[in-house]
């Protein structure tokens, strides 16, 4: 099948082109996810033309003849800017998706080449990617990558919650946590921040991370940034943190919310530091925010949220919550100098 690649740059993309690019993304989405309420349009091309702050962001398109987009690739890599690129300058990621019809011809991995020249370009050795469908996972093993950690997409419907186990989780928080209190914000008070990105830095790299390479180094800098790319592209970013005696935070846990998706809360990452765990922080962190989802987003009808598989505490707090698997998710990475040769670059 002939068909061509052509890079795309959303900010610079027509009125017109949008149509067609929904065309196949939501084709993509319903093959993938049938069950699921279609994505806001005019999120999705908000968050298409938001800057990333401190990444270096290319997007590919597959075409055919007939200019019917088929296939998509995008990637990222963190630059110079950024607080992380110390730790992360050999690393990059990609996602590519080809129309289910339109598989095994070839489109995925001229779309994996491009993606792979652009790694060689600014030298970096290891590309991170994942899978979460069986399509997916056919495409990165043939092609040479390696299972980093597997984990899975987990949702928790608010009509099956145990309201009166979770009231119970928050009243038994502050006499297990004796002196402990719990502190709320939608964007971090400057008085707290350099602690606070501290803390948010040990909570991502103290999850199982498996084989993958990245390792996050927030600073107060990069939260700022962040914190304003949630406002350009429509997300609220709410977070609770738990306090000791002595000022200290202890714990977090957060969640983003999108009113134009009224339905869906993502939960993001929950984190106890070590030295403060078997007091229950954890389950009066995440009760205390799910009753203030249900007394401040009438709307929200489920919570998501992912965790590796052998994330063993919080997969036991969820379950307890009543989350359930909704689907396997596996993360993977490439040797770029090995798989440029395999494909013959």
């Amino acid at each position: 099948m002939k068909y061509k690649i052509i890079e795309f740059n959303p900010k610079e993309a027509p009125d017109d082109f949008w149509e067609s690019y929904f065309e196949f993304t939501e084709a993509n989405f319903r093959y993938h996810y049938p069950d699921n309420s279609m994505l806001n349009r005019e999120a999705v091309i908000q968050r298409q033309k938001a800057n990333i702050p401190n990444y270096y962001v290319k997007r590919w398109l597959a075409f055919t003849p007939e200019d019917k987009i088929v296939g998509w690739a995008g990637f990222g890599a963190i630059t110079e800017t950024s607080s992380e690129f110390k730790v992360n300058k050999h690393l990059c990621k990609l996602n590519i998706a080809v129309l289910h019809d339109y598989q095994r011809m070839g489109i995925g991995t001229s779309l994996l080449k491009v993606c792979v020249q652009e790694a060689l370009s600014l030298n970096r050795t290891v590309i991170e990617t994942g899978a979460e469908h069986d399509s997916g996972r056919a495409f990165l093993k043939k092609h040479g990558a390696e299972l980093t950690i597997e984990s899975a997409e987990n949702r928790l419907e608010l009509k099956d919650v145990d309201w009166t186990l979770m009231q119970t989780w928050v009243n038994e928080g502050p006499k297990r946590a004796e002196g402990v209190i719990i502190e709320s914000f939608y964007e971090c008070p400057e008085a707290i921040l350099n602690e606070y990105c501290e803390m948010f830095t040990e909570a991502l790299n103290m999850q199982p991370l498996g084989d993958s390479e990245f390792r996050s180094n927030i600073d107060g800098k990069l939260r700022r940034q962040t914190e304003q790319q949630y406002r350009d592209t429509g997300y609220t970013n709410y977070t609770l943190i738990s306090r000791e005696k002595d000022g200290k935070i202890s714990g977090l846990t957060d969640f983003f919310y999108d009113s134009r998706d009224s339905y869906k809360i993502l939960q993001n990452l929950t984190g106890v530091r070590p030295e403060f765990r078997g007091r229950g922080l954890g389950k009066w962190l995440k009760a205390k925010m799910i009753l203030h989802i249900k007394d401040t987003y009438p709307d929200v009808e489920r919570i998501i949220t992912g965790n590796a598989e052998a994330n063993a505490p919080m997969n036991s707090i969820n379950k307890r919550m009543g989350f359930k698997k909704h689907k396997a998710a596996e993360s993977y990475k490439f040797q770029v100098e090995e798989t440029a040769k395999k494909l013959g670059i």
